[in-house]
């Protein structure tokens, strides 16, 4: 099979990420990146720029990533995906529910998947979380806390992400629907019973600081997300009534990726000196290459038209689409 030319829409953080991660995947290649807001400059020579996705034919690309501010990613995705070339469109999927349907909806006529890009799944510590759970070797699930913070700096309150109009809204659509999706992933059933937030140190008029609690039988779970933390933080807590699965850390400033297994009561065993003593620690290091991971993922995909079963497996259509009903559903709730 020949290999998939690929256009990345959007050259921002993200962006520029994923242009540099084709470099690496097999099978595809960067055939152009499009960017309203190009200068003429960049680090990617030899591959076309341009201003709008309007000045490519959709018989020169195979498909697409979506990279760009939420308020924008609908409208250039639905024209992708009418070209009837699949996307790769980062997270949310839609800036509401409605959208998020009507993307799925398109997504469905077109040969090839399409993919929303919760990259969380691919950081090594959440996925090997996700397959302990998943394995049934912590015991039937008690407890699950999932926690990020952004440190933010002065300058946060003038950028999209917590404008109101731009963004869709604070810090529960971004970056808390990451949380969202591992929540649904490892507890599927869990339901919110309570939810509060907090706002005003930002004077944007978004949530700045939530938490969220859901209950599915005897699971407990918290998803807590932050905006005025000052640490970046990410951390996973995954108990059973057999043992635990504890994920700290996403790379970069958010500290290195660990994990830690532990079992119930392994301080009670002859010769064990401690509880954290019997612990299994796994440390995958600052390093976070869940981006390219998950492309590779996708592009896998794409080029088998097999869907991935194995954990961790990039995030469908239709389990993006649910991530944004039940965020639409929070916001109904929140107080």
């Amino acid at each position: 099979m020949s290999e998939l030319r690929i256009v990345v829409v959007g050259y921002g953080l993200i962006g520029r990420q994923r242009a540099a991660a084709l470099a690496n995947i097999d099978g595809a290649v960067l055939v152009a990146i499009v960017d309203p807001g190009f200068d003429g400059a960049s680090d990617m020579s030899g591959v076309p720029h341009y201003q709008t996705l309007g000045e490519i034919q959709p018989d020169d690309f195979d498909a697409a990533v979506i990279a760009v501010p939420h308020d924008l990613a609908a409208g250039l995705a639905s024209a992708v995906l009418q070209s009837g070339r699949p996307v790769l469109v980062e997270k949310p999927l839609g800036p509401t529910a409605a959208e998020a349907r009507k993307l799925e909806q398109l997504a469905s006529r077109v040969s090839r998947p399409s993919f929303v890009g919760y990259n969380y799944r691919f950081l090594p510590a959440v996925s090997e979380l996700a397959q302990a759970v998943a394995s049934g070797s912590l015991g039937t699930l008690r407890n699950l806390d999932l926690l990020v913070g952004h440190g933010g700096h002065p300058d946060s309150a003038e950028g999209w992400k917590l404008d109101p109009e731009r963004a869709g809204g604070g810090v529960l659509l971004d970056p808390g629907v990451h949380l969202l999706d591992l929540l649904t992933c490892l507890s599927p059933e869990a339901r919110c019973t309570a939810i509060t937030a907090t706002r005003g140190f930002w004077r944007t008029g978004v949530e700045e600081d939530l938490v969220a609690i859901f209950r599915a039988d005897r699971m407990i779970a918290t998803v807590r997300v932050s905006h005025v933390r000052w640490i970046n933080t990410f951390r996973i807590e995954a108990f059973g009534e057999d043992g635990y699965a504890i994920a700290d850390g996403r790379g970069g400033n958010y500290g290195a990726m660990t994990l830690r297994i532990g079992r119930r009561w392994a301080w009670a065993r002859p010769g064990v000196a401690g509880q954290r003593e019997s612990e299994a620690l796994f440390d995958y290091g600052t390093d976070n290459q869940s981006l390219a991971m998950e492309l590779q993922s996708v592009v896998d995909v794409w080029r088998s038209a097999a869907q991935r079963t194995a954990i961790p497996r990039p995030a469908t259509m239709a389990e993006a689409r649910a991530v944004a009903e039940l965020c639409e559903q929070l916001y109904e709730q929140m107080t």
